[in-house]
């Protein structure tokens, strides 16, 4: 039992001997690594040994010989190391004032230590490279360019016959004289059919943007006198013209495939066709999907660059099998493209990433591509086709920068969906009928005794309700034009993507002029209660026995001030949840905000609707709550009379008919307009304003108020009276008084057959149609801006709280003081 026990313990113990060992790198200069103890030992002193180059053993130091396998012996600086390095060979030196000169052998010589047969020279000896050979690291080495004839010059190790050179345009650019010796060697080497030189000065040519000198990089390709060499690479794209490419887009298709090709410096090819070949995600093969704008941007360090200098590169659209050629232009640091001039075409196919050149001045310019931009413009024809523009643009690397940065960015130029044709028609015919309908309204309004500063609040909500219909219906039918052609559905051209942007944010910015005009009106409202106790009172100074009547109609009336016919809530729920719904179908749209819009819209509308009618079923069966206004009045024997303009108000009866002398307003008067003759209004107004003196102002001011509508209602006063008339379906439908019914001191009591009380169109129950247009708007025009439902959505109730606790706030601070009371509602 104890054995298994001390193995384990030995076995850790053995662990943690390994864990402490030394690895052969870590030793020190003059140290080499024991294999048998792992560890590093050192070499022997004062032997002329050091670390071997594999770090196991130690060895000679340079200038030593071996004399042992323990010790060397060093040559010192008037001897040589023989070539076998068994003996040091003696150098001719001279003594001098006891400093010694040792002779060292000129640049084309080399050092001969041995014999032919092996044995050591008694004197270092300096032996000349025969002719064609050159001294590299002490040895003889062919140099072609110190072979050359008499006709003949060496350039660049290379010879070349002088009438080449002579016969070439002297050169007056900007390269610097080894680059352009560089050159001549290429071009002189294509010539004799040297392939890699052909595209070695190819990539010259690209490097430095086209140039049209006579006597630069690209003289090969551009004087048509030369012969045309068989290795010349090409550099342009040759077609009948210099327009951009048509690409024809099967019904269906929805992306195209472009491949890179990459050609070395040193006359290599590469393809990058796949996403695995990729070196970078701005140098790999790209799939663009159409519509689908992208931007990727790289950013390199000077020393991990995918490409080196000298790379240039090719785009080529790949269908299949088959490589089509795409042309590119190159703009330079200074912004200039690089033009045809003396090239056959303008579609040159090469680009590059980096070169560094160097000027006539000695100092070094890197030059880099900073963006490369692919723009497709689609076109429509009988089939869908797009025609693809691409750019090289370069800049100047800043000496202190050590990164640069590649931008490769896709887009699209769209044709034309049709939404400004939509915009026009919808445009003209919404507008023209709404503009109308809002001077119908003000006409109305200045009949009532209203402001004609109120046509500036009625016409921008009609005009923003064109401009948002117009705008969501052009959309939709662009939408579903574009679903139903050529099998892909295309977003709308920027400049309709912009027009549609500003129609939506000019429509919420009218509204919002129309949605406060109307809270402020309705804030600022004459409300008065008509108490009947007081038409003939049994008792006098009856008015706090009074004010709990007071308190529960104003109650009633102020619950209703912000209540929605269709609650917002409800429709930004269910519009979320439509929108979930269609989230399959949305994804197979394009990236386009206006199309997001018009879908958000649509689902908002699709939600609002069934909420409307559903509370509109709902108050069918169990009533409406504008009924409750009515009950209160007719149960504690209160009228209610609310001023919409100064001369236009809205009456709900509550005198208890019990009366044996009561004249009844019966039927649909119960609940009625009143359209006051100028002299009841001036009346109503005096009794309301006039001073009282010492008396309770407010109760006497209450009191006679109540007795003098009383009587008018009564039809008591003499020369103020009324006429009762029903409202046409014209009127009913238009919310406006088309004829006068009665002049001079007549009033006139309007009614509806339905006999609802009229006076919500002082409250949000009145004006749905403006709140529920700004909802949509707010909605729709957050989700355009940030293409986020939710947050939309939460924008929308925000604003709608907000807009619900200042109406509430400000229509109960005026109701307090229209009615005299400080207890809180």
């Amino acid at each position: 039992m104890i054995a298994p026990w001390i193995v384990y313990i030995v076995f850790l113990i053995r662990i943690r001997r390994v864990m402490v060992l030394e690895l052969p790198g870590s030793c020190k200069v003059g140290e080499y690594y024991e294999t048998g103890t792992m560890t590093c030992q050192s070499c022997p002193g004062n032997a002329s040994m050091a670390t071997s180059s594999d770090g196991f053993s130690c060895s000679c130091e340079d200038s030593s010989i071996p004399l042992n396998p323990g010790r060397c012996k060093p040559c010192g600086a008037t001897a040589l190391v023989s070539a076998d390095g068994a003996t040091c060979v003696p150098r001719r030196c001279q003594t001098n004032a006891g400093r010694t000169v040792c002779r060292r052998c000129p640049s084309d010589y080399v050092s001969e230590t041995q014999n032919f047969d092996g044995s050591p020279m008694k004197e270092v000896l300096c032996v000349k490279c025969a002719r064609g050979f050159k001294a590299v690291n002490n040895a003889c080495v062919r140099c072609p360019a110190c072979a050359c004839a008499k006709n003949e010059m060496a350039v660049r190790d290379v010879c070349v016959p002088k009438s080449f050179v002579t016969a070439r345009p002297k050169y007056e650019g900007v390269l610097h004289p080894s680059a352009l010796l560089d050159i001549i060697k290429h071009e002189y080497l294509c010539i004799i059919q040297d392939y890699r030189a052909c595209r070695r000065l190819a990539s010259e040519c690209v490097n430095n943007f086209y140039p049209s000198d006579a006597a630069g990089p690209c003289r090969l390709w551009q004087q048509r006198g030369l012969v045309v060499h068989k290795g010349l690479p090409p550099l342009l794209i040759e077609s009948a013209n210099d327009k951009e490419p048509g690409i024809q887009l099967p019904r269906g298709k929805e992306s195209l495939k472009l491949a890179f090709i990459i050609y070395t410096s040193v006359g290599g090819f590469k393809i990058l066709q796949d996403a695995k070949d990729a070196i970078s995600p701005c140098f790999s093969a790209i799939e663009i999907t159409i519509g689908k704008d992208f931007t990727r941007d790289c950013v390199y360090n000077m020393t991990d660059l995918p490409l080196s200098d000298g790379d240039t590169l090719a785009l080529y659209l790949q269908s299949g099998d088959d490589y089509t050629p795409l042309p590119v232009a190159l703009r330079k640091p200074g912004g200039s493209l690089v033009q045809r001039a003396t090239w056959p075409s303008s579609k040159f196919r090469r680009y590059f990433v980096v070169h560094n050149s160097l000027s006539p001045t000695n100092s070094t310019n890197t030059i880099y591509l900073r963006t490369l931009l692919l723009h497709l413009r689609m076109q429509r024809s009988k089939s869908l086709s797009t025609h693809m523009t691409i750019e090289a643009q370069y800049a100047t690397k800043q000496t202190y920068s050590r990164s640069v940065t590649t931008t490769l960015r896709v887009e699209h130029e769209m044709p034309s969906a049709g939404v400004l044709k939509g915009l026009e028609i919808w445009g003209g015919v919404l507008g023209a009928l709404l503009s109308c309908y809002a001077l119908v309204q003000w006409r109305g309004v200045l009949r009532r005794g209203g402001l004609q500063i109120s046509l500036l609040p009625l016409l921008a909500g009609s005009i923003a309700d064109a401009m948002y219909f117009a705008a969501w219906l052009a959309t939709l039918h662009a939408l579903a034009a574009e679903a139903g052609s050529h099998g892909l559905t295309l977003p709308p051209a920027t400049a309709e993507e912009h027009i549609i942007r500003a129609f939506v944010f000019s429509s919420i910015s009218l509204k919002a002029i129309k949605a406060a005009w109307v809270n402020w009106r309705q804030c600022r409202c004459d409300v008065f209660f008509l108490d009947w106790s007081e038409y003939n009172p049994p008792i006098k100074g009856n008015y706090e026995n009074n004010l709990w009547k007071t308190m529960m109609v104003a109650r009633e009336w102020s619950s209703m001030q912000t209540k929605r016919r269709a609650n917002p809530g409800f429709t930004v729920a269910l519009t979320l949840v439509i929108l979930h719904l269609l989230t399959p179908w949305q994804l197979s749209l394009p990236n386009s905000p206006s199309y997001t819009w018009a879908v958000g819209t649509l689902a908002w509308w699709a939600a609002y609707a069934p909420i409307l009618l559903a509370q509109w079923v709902w108050d069918r069966i169990v009533g409406s709550p504008t009924l409750g206004i009515a009950r209160v009045c007719d149960g504690v024997g209160l009228s209610l009379m609310v001023f919409q303009e100064e001369f236009y108000a809205h009456y709900v009866h509550g005198r208890n008919n019990g009366s044996p002398d009561a004249k009844a307003v019966s039927g649909p008067l119960e609940a009625c307009r009143v359209v006051c003759a100028p002299q009841l209004r001036n009346v109503y107004k005096q009794l309301a304003t006039a001073g009282l003196g010492a008396m309770d102002e407010h109760e006497t001011r209450q009191a006679l108020l109540s007795r003098f509508l009383a009587a008018f209602f009564e039809r008591a006063l003499d020369g103020l009276s009324w006429v009762a008339s029903e409202r046409t379906v014209l009127e009913r439908l238009l919310d406006v008084e088309l004829v006068a019914r009665e002049a001079g001191n007549t009033s006139a009591l309007l009614y509806d057959p339905d006999s609802m009380p009229s006076c919500f169109a002082l409250s949000w129950w009145g004006e749905e149609w403006t709140l529920a247009t700004l909802d949509a708007m707010l909605f729709g025009c957050i989700l355009l801006a940030t293409k986020d439902c939710l947050l939309a959505a939460l924008v929308t109730l925000a604003v709608w709280q907000i807009a619900k606790q200042l109406r509430a706030w400000f229509g109960d601070k005026n109701l307090k003081q229209h009615i005299g009371i400080e207890d809180t509602l």
